[in-house]
């Protein structure tokens, strides 16, 4: 290799310059560099900005030639790119690539390949897969929670990603999840079904009897359309692994709106619920402690009350009584006379557009804060 090299060498100035992009990677190797920094190091070896993809774990990094990091979203146009094995035994690959204006540079394919190389060896070595399973997708609990706590350091945070297979800049959706009664058996279907439908890297762990953690390593926020996961969920917004905290705290609080009532689908996106969760932040004790509040509750607690809070339920998200029958499946008439007894039961008049916001607010509000 040394002989070769000295030929190299006395060949050609663009042999000269070759060696020495191989001594730059071969320095940069022995600092033991994560991947972020290997992109940065070749962004500024080239002149130009550089980046890399890895399709597992959906994490982009794009840095420019000031070693300034890009936003991964941006459209841009690669003016040369290289493959990069990610895993040896399923074959996948990500790419790495250079951003040039024109024409590529005469060393652009060389310095691609060594970068590749370098990216290769540093996803080998920080793979920490050991604690998932993943062929059922389940997850160290503790870990999990270590990473969605927002009291844990951001270091913390990022050592659980790790240790879950993921960087701390992987963009992941986060969902809380309330399976209802189930095995171990009962969850594993459930998360191969979600890793088939989706097409995505998915972490399970179930912290309690009625509350697991879903953690998506994706780009595009999960679609609920034709799930059919039991039980209840709701998936808080896309962010770095990090800070996923934030979209737990959203899927928390959206999983409360998800199945309630008639209008609430079982699954949901904490997005769909605007300034609705609002609500759940109120005091509980003051909720239930309001008079249309109470009222809703004793009619509940009346002689066929559940049937009463569904046609009430219904009513308050039709277009008219005759559709709110239609859809709780009574005859109009039988819903006529219950509505009747429903206005007297709470003292709201549901003919007026006020009397039916305070009357849906006040059934949310149940909703929301009964004891189940």
């Amino acid at each position: 290799m040394q002989g070769l090299m000295l030929k190299l060498l006395n060949v050609d100035a663009e042999g000269e310059r070759a060696l020495r992009v191989v001594s730059y990677f071969d320095q940069l190797t022995l600092h033991h560099p994560d991947l972020e920094s290997v992109v940065r190091a070749t962004a500024i070896l080239a002149d130009t900005t550089a980046g890399v993809r890895l399709p597992d774990s959906g994490l982009v990094y794009r840095i420019n030639a000031d070693g300034v990091s890009l936003p991964a979203t941006a459209v841009f146009s690669p003016s040369s790119s290289v493959a990069v094995p990610v895993n040896e035994n399923s074959g996948t690959e990500g790419i790495a690539w250079l951003e040039r204006d024109g024409t590529g540079g005469d060393l652009d394919e060389f310095i691609l390949e060594r970068m590749a190389l370098i990216a290769a060896s540093v996803i080998q070595r920080t793979s920490f897969n050991r604690d998932i399973d993943y062929a059922s997708g389940f997850s160290d609990p503790a870990l999990a929670q270590l990473l969605v706590n927002d009291r844990a350091s951001e270091a913390e945070r990022s050592r659980a990603a790790r240790l879950m297979g993921l960087d701390h800049a992987s963009p992941v959706q986060v969902i809380a999840w309330a399976p209802g009664p189930s095995t171990n058996s009962d969850m594993e279907a459930s998360v191969d079904a979600l890793r088939e439908l989706w097409k995505r890297q998915v972490h399970l762990a179930q912290i309690s009897a009625d509350l697991a953690i879903a953690i998506v390593v994706t780009r595009e926020g999960v679609n609920w359309a034709g799930d059919e996961l039991r039980g209840r969920a709701c998936s808080g917004s896309i962010v770095e692994a990090v800070s996923a905290p934030q979209s737990w705290r959203q899927a928390r609080e959206g999983l409360r709106f998800a199945g309630i009532g008639t209008a609430w689908p079982r699954l949901l996106d904490a997005g769909a619920i605007g300034s609705l969760r609002l609500l759940s932040l109120l005091d509980a004790p003051t909720v239930n402690s309001d008079k249309d509040v109470e009222r809703i509750q004793s009619l509940w607690e009346s002689s066929g009350g559940d049937e009463s809070i569904q046609i009430l339920d219904y009513f308050l998200h039709a277009d008219s009584v005759r559709s709110a029958a239609r859809e709780a499946k009574f005859h109009h008439s039988s819903v006529q006379n219950r509505l009747a007894r429903i206005e007297n039961a709470l003292s709201i008049n549901l003919r007026t557009g006020d009397g039916r916001q305070r009357a849906a607010h006040a059934l949310l509000l149940w909703q929301l804060f009964r004891e189940r």
